[in-house]
């Protein structure tokens, strides 16, 4: 009889376990593992936080704060916010985007501040961050990335004072951050 438990704790056991190890996909586990496929996603954009975050809603309704790759864009109070989060709005919101997420160098999704960290494109393949950046709702994070095109979009939107670049002082958003600490 005590071989019989033995066995089925065992077996139990080994349930469990396997349960656990097969939970590793994306959608049952959204905050706590990479996705182990692909790294690309489809999401409906159901909020809006500011001119570089949004949060998505997967097919499995799972909700996903994203911070959008290569740009920062002005802080909620700070001068061009509103119009950064509503021109960002304008472009995605309630509509289905295509996201790849970044990935640390041990493949798990990259995070900030309990966002994931991605590339975000419309349904017709625009590029959200090079979209911001032309039309100079967002600065190029060069401190993140090294994007030749971000920059030069950047540049041509201050060239062109397009945004905030209307602005004679524009005040990054990361030394808006660090003057509000």
């Amino acid at each position: 009889m005590k071989r019989i438990t033995s066995v089925f704790l065992i077996f139990l056991l080994s349930i469990f376990i396997g349960h656990v190890a097969g939970r590793n996909t994306y959608d049952n586990q959204v905050a706590n593992t990479a996705p182990i496929k692909s790294q690309a996603y489809y999401v409906k954009v159901v909020g809006i936080t500011d001119g570089d975050t949004f949060t998505g809603l997967t097919d499995s309704k799972q909700q996903m704060k994203i911070r959008i790759y290569g740009i920062d864009a002005p802080e909620k109070n700070q001068a061009f916010g509103t119009r950064s989060k509503q021109y960002l709005s304008n472009l995605i919101f309630r509509k289905q985007v295509r996201i790849t997420l970044q990935l640390t160098k041990r493949g798990k999704p990259k995070r900030s501040w309990d966002r994931f960290v991605a590339w975000v494109y419309t349904s017709d393949d625009k590029d959200v961050s090079a979209e911001m950046l032309k039309a100079g709702m967002a600065w190029h994070f060069k401190k993140y990335d090294s994007t030749p095109e971000y920059a030069k979009f950047e540049a041509d939107a201050r060239n062109a004072q397009l945004g905030l670049w209307i602005d004679k002082n524009p005040v990054a958003p990361w030394n808006f951050r660090r003057k509000k600490k």
